[in-house]
């Protein structure tokens, strides 16, 4: 069944702008035709297309809302930005798994530094990515895309936020930050989420991927003490979106 995300739900619904032509047009959406509708809060419900104009779409709810479920796990992405495009394809694939929340990040290495003009157009891009993947491979909700920002401002941000793994063991409370490095020889990323896992509580799991070249020693030191961990991808240095992408298998791997 076509699924769509919009604002809110309500019992009578007009779907306007790029939604509407996405169903019409993309879709070839008639009038009788049933979709799943999803809004902002993550609340679902099945519509039938009443009624068609030139601008907007008419559907009426025929079924209970269902309500967002209960938070169990939420997983972020923290990138700093790759060369070119290649965060359109971080966007998509992390959308397809799972992740709640992205945010581009700028560190020393970074190539990619946008201005404000180019900063915004990308956002845009990125969210629109975000939204039409979200639909194709029939997600509740939608990742929220951060602004594009500094390293050192963003761990500033979330240490107060972060909770503490060591020795194994983690004390309940905040975020699990791990930042993948390649220098890393000890702990790698399933083993920690393994044990991460058996933890009795909501998970929540930050990912850090630094860029081409990797992080300096700067930030690795200003990570480690805002709380983060250090995991191994494997013997291979891999290219910053294919890090990515192999770090939220594993997430899904080992927490769903």
């Amino acid at each position: 069944m076509k699924r769509i995300f919009l604002e809110k739900l309500s019992e009578n619904v007009e779907i306007t702008g790029k939604d509407a032509n996405h169903l019409a047009n993309s879709l070839r959406a008639k009038k009788g035709d049933k979709i799943i509708a999803v809004d902002k809060f993550g609340n679902t419900a099945t519509l039938e297309l009443t009624d068609f104009d030139s601008e907007k779409i008419y559907a009426k709810c025929i079924s209970e809302i269902k309500p967002a479920e209960t938070l169990k796990k939420f997983i972020t992405l923290a990138d700093c930005l790759p060369k070119q495009n290649k965060f359109d394809t971080i966007v998509e694939k992390a959308t397809e798994l799972g992740v709640d929340k992205l945010e581009p990040l700028i560190s020393d290495r970074t190539i990619a530094r946008p201005g404000n003009f180019r900063a915004k157009t990308k956002l845009e891009r990125w969210n629109r990515i975000a939204k039409e993947t979200a639909e194709q491979c029939a997600r509740d909700t939608l990742p929220e895309i951060g602004n594009i920002q500094e390293i050192s401002d963003w761990l500033q941000k979330i240490a107060p936020t972060l909770g503490k793994f060591e020795n194994g063991k983690f004390n309940g409370k905040g975020a699990l930050l791990l930042f993948c490095y390649e220098k890393e020889t000890e702990d790698n990323l399933a083993e920690i989420l393994y044990k991460y896992k058996n933890f009795d509580g909501d998970k929540n799991i930050v990912i850090l991927i630094g860029p081409e070249g990797g992080f300096s020693e700067r930030e690795v030191r200003e990570i480690k003490n805002c709380g983060g961990v250090s995991v191994s991808l494997g013997k291979t240095v891999l290219k910053t979106d294919t890090a990515a992408i192999s770090a939220l298998a594993i997430v899904q791997y080992e927490l769903c």
